[in-house]
């Protein structure tokens, strides 16, 4: 996922990734890295199953 403008430190764009360390989000333009504690992983469903409720 990508936040336009979030980075703390510079307004830069942020892109929210993961490794096998957990969550971090990090700025494109200057680098800024930021471990995200609090996320929950969404559990996606085809698009048909949603429909039927």
């Amino acid at each position: 996922m990508m936040k336009l403008k979030s980075c703390p430190r510079c307004r830069g764009d942020v892109i929210v990734d993961w490794d096998h360390h957990g969550g971090y989000e990090q700025c494109l333009q200057c680098g800024y890295q930021h471990d995200l504690k609090n996320v929950v992983k969404v559990e996606r469903r085809p698009v048909q199953e949603m429909r039927q409720r």
